[in-house]
């Protein structure tokens, strides 16, 4: 039928359909990551295990980096929250977090080591990326030194907090909403343990939420969240502690996708900039940075 939006890596996925109307996913890996496929079928088969609503393999050519997976539909959770009202789109947010209930019910020694933990280490190296980036390439700027120490002090503290099975991007439109209204899960091959808020901060902060659901329908979420799965108290300032991370990171990110000419993201760049600039003061980050976002 045609090319669907991808993740960031180069898988390639299609949907296809049958003469009897039924419809499947393919997905092709190229032959740089052709060894992924053998992990990402393994990581599908243990979440599905755990209950967890992932894609089901349908047939497989491991040779020639190809899988066909089963269809979860074609409407993903942006479009059912921009197509709700009132009490439906109250409803439709609770059930947005019940993947993450699952989640949270697994414990984290019982993840394989597909992929290495979202440690303090790997949340510092992630936002080198806003200093090369964003401060020295975008704005033409040498990170100052307390920068990277205010970084070094951020990534710890997100270190800090307890560790949950993450999905890791975990947004809106990762989640696939079908006619019944169960909640599929996409794109869920980068799975790590990592800070407890790290999904639902993402879900919540990620740009099309933020853009469709008020800031108390998004408070409402994180206290569902919270008491759903049984966050250890503390988890409103965790969740502010690791939305400045995601944020931090994702700026490098966007002005990375921006300076390869992807001019897509410049209005999204921004957007996040003016948004986390007010937090970043709060928080304490360098003055001189904070200028850089708001300028």
């Amino acid at each position: 039928v045609g090319l669907l939006a991808g993740d960031a890596s180069q898988r390639r996925y299609s949907r296809v359909r049958h003469s009897d109307g039924r419809s499947a996913i393919l997905v092709e890996y190229p032959p740089a990551i052709r060894g992924e496929l053998v992990r990402d079928l393994e990581v599908l088969a243990w979440c599905r295990d755990r209950g967890l609503g992932v894609p089901e393999p349908l047939a497989e050519d491991r040779r020639a980096g190809r899988a066909l997976l089963s269809d979860l539909g074609e409407g993903d959770a942006e479009a059912a929250l921009a197509a709700a009202s009132g009490d439906a789109r109250s409803s439709l947010a609770d059930r947005l977090l019940q993947p993450l209930e699952t989640l949270a019910a697994i414990d984290p020694a019982d993840l394989p080591p597909w992929n290495p933990p979202l440690d303090g280490v790997r949340m510092r190296w992630e936002m080198a990326g806003f200093e090369l980036w964003f401060v020295r390439h975008l704005r033409g700027r040498c990170p100052p030194a307390d920068l990277s120490r205010w970084l070094d002090g951020l990534a710890a503290a997100a270190d800090a907090h307890p560790k949950r099975v993450c999905h890791r991007d975990y947004h809106v439109n990762n989640l696939l909403v079908s006619d019944t209204g169960e909640v599929g899960v996409i794109d869920i091959q980068d799975i790590l343990v990592g800070p407890d808020t790290y999904d639902v901060v993402s879900l919540t902060a990620e740009r099309a939420a933020v853009r469709l659901l008020t800031a108390a329908e998004r408070r409402a979420m994180l206290a569902s969240w919270a008491e759903a799965t049984g966050a250890a108290p503390g988890w409103r300032e965790r969740a502010t502690t690791v939305g400045l991370q995601r944020g931090i990171k994702v700026l490098g990110t966007f002005a990375r996708f921006t300076a390869a000419g992807r001019a897509e993201y410049g209005p999204w760049l921004a957007e996040l900039a003016s948004a986390l600039a007010p937090r970043l003061v709060a928080a304490g980050a360098p003055p001189a940075v904070t200028g850089l976002l708001v300028d």
